[in-house]
């Protein structure tokens, strides 16, 4: 995959227009104000309250390596010893008092050092309806999710990779359900309409990242698609 293939405007517009309205994630529609199961995603969500999502990185990277991508996880006894065995597309973050390193390659590359809690994938970044990029940034957050709530309605223009530290998860799209508990990932494909669910009693806590065309939001709520409620709702 070439970073340099030509990624025109006339694509981009396309796809917006596909994708429907751009919005924050955090920011609900009018009839989103008065649903109390609603899960609001914000960079900060945390630093104020029980639940929500605290950003953890945003890194652009202007080329993968090649063959089918893999996102792995490590943890480290110290944040100095996750930056050291870094790779140019990976960064160091802490989360749930554990030091991690998010590295991105091909499956049999995960770092040596560390210990190794999962390797996700494959991900996919382009699609019949999305060309390769000049630049992808990753974004990476924690998630902490009460029972019985559920996001908006929402796709990203690339993929969506979880790893779950506790309770479970439930994510509906058009091709059907898919759910995961501690432990487990799961990984989204580009453009794909999705609501995720805490279908579980407990709190569900999630490391998640997506990788995205770097001139683009990186989630985009969507009314195109109806959730069956098929995870509890």
């Amino acid at each position: 995959m070439s970073p340099d293939y030509p990624f025109t405007c006339g694509v981009v517009i396309t796809l917006l227009r596909m994708l429907g309205p751009i919005v924050a994630q955090g920011q609900a529609s009018p009839q989103d104000t008065h649903d109390h199961r609603l899960f609001p995603c914000t960079e900060d969500g945390l630093k104020s309250n029980d639940f929500g999502c605290q950003l953890l990185a945003k890194v652009e990277v202007t080329q993968f390596p090649d063959g089918p991508l893999f996102w792995h996880l490590n943890t480290f006894p110290t944040k100095q010893a996750a930056e050291v065995a870094r790779t140019d597309s990976g960064f160091a973050v802490e989360a749930e008092g554990q030091f991690w390193l998010f590295s991105f390659g091909p499956k049999e590359a995960a770092p040596k050092q560390g210990k190794l809690v999962a390797s996700i994938g494959p991900l996919q970044l382009t699609s019949s309806k999305l060309p390769p990029a000049k630049t992808y940034e990753i974004v990476a957050y924690l998630a902490v999710m009460p029972p019985d709530t559920y996001t908006r309605v929402h796709i990203h223009p690339g993929p969506e990779a979880w790893y779950i530290l506790s309770g479970q998860q439930c994510l509906e799209t058009p091709a059907g359900v898919m759910k995961a508990a501690a432990g487990e990932s799961m990984v989204a494909q580009p453009t794909t309409p999705m609501r995720l669910t805490n279908n579980g009693s407990s709190t569900r806590r999630a490391l998640f990242i997506v990788i995205h065309d770097a001139n683009q939001p990186w989630t985009i709520p969507t009314d195109e698609w109806k959730p069956t409620g098929a995870c509890g709702r």
